[in-house]
């Protein structure tokens, strides 16, 4: 699952290439298995990010709004080739072949790419804002109404893990930044969300907003104030490795509703977690 600022980036490096660019062909594959089909030349409009999906707008010869959502999953991607290159994947596994007058840009293996209609010009439509809450790196996001959200739509024995990685609630976290923020602000992974009060709960997603805007800019993914090469992570991926504050062990399992991996120090971060069964640890 790609961290929110990685989308956001993403958007701005291609928001030079096509923001007011001719596309000469617009091709996109409705479902796997499927023929690419062709939609014509295009006029490109805006680039944006909203938490984990990718919106490019574009317009048709005859004046029709068309918008082209991805969301790249674990495995998608997006490459850029000149003219008449080979392409570093197979041919099936793109889903949109954008065609301009000095490169292509391909996106390969997205977990979902939808072809729609712009409704009435708008930048979402009803059936996004549904499956999507506030983005966390929008400069004018309510982090009180996020809270407010959170009360109002999960059940308070969910635990928090779950909670951040539900992008119907607030978008951009993924499991990085989940490990990192559940660490710094001492909460074990499987505390219940009702066990957590209002003031702990925003400064949680306070610290997640501050992150994810702290790594908009290039280079590695940091988390700790201070860190050596190659040592810009608190917990994520250290199984078994000193935790940087108390020296314990850092544990990894895999937990919550989708088993992802997740790490924490079973000293520093406190709360009354459910008990973690004998197949949830796995180590690879």
């Amino acid at each position: 699952m790609p961290e929110g600022d990685t989308i956001h980036k993403l958007a701005a490096a291609l928001r030079p290439m096509l923001e007011g660019a001719t596309l000469s062909a617009v091709a996109t594959r409705a479902r796997r298995g499927d023929p690419l089909l062709e939609h014509g030349a295009m006029e490109a409009g805006a680039v944006q990010a909203r938490g984990k999906h990718l919106l490019l707008d574009l317009q048709a010869a005859d004046g029709r709004l068309w918008q082209l959502r991805t969301h790249l999953g674990m495995y998608g991607t997006w490459h850029q080739y000149a003219l008449g290159a080979a392409w570093h994947k197979p041919d099936p596994s793109a889903w949109a072949v954008l065609t301009l007058a000095d490169r292509v840009l391909v996106c390969f293996h997205p977990r979902e790419l939808q072809w729609r209609p712009h409704v009435s010009g708008a930048a979402d439509v009803p059936q996004l804002d549904a499956r999507v809450g506030p983005d966390l790196l929008d400069p004018a996001v309510d982090l009180e109404a996020v809270v407010a959200r959170v009360r109002a739509r999960a059940d308070a024995a969910r635990p928090i893990l779950d909670v951040l990685l539900d992008q119907s609630l607030a978008a951009g976290i993924g499991n990085i930044y989940k490990s990192e923020v559940l660490f710094i602000h001492g909460w074990h992974p499987l505390t219940a969300v009702g066990a957590i009060s209002d003031t702990a709960l925003l400064a949680i997603y306070h610290e997640a907003a501050h992150l994810l805007r702290r790594n908009l800019k290039p280079g590695p993914r940091i988390t700790r104030e201070r860190a050596e090469t190659n040592e810009y992570l608190y917990v994520y991926g250290r199984i078994d490795q000193p935790c940087r504050t108390c020296g314990v062990p850092i544990q990894r399992a895999l937990l919550g509703e989708h088993g992802r991996s997740t790490y924490w120090c079973p000293s520093c971060q406190t709360g009354n977690p459910a008990p973690i069964l004998p197949h949830q640890r796995g180590r690879t």
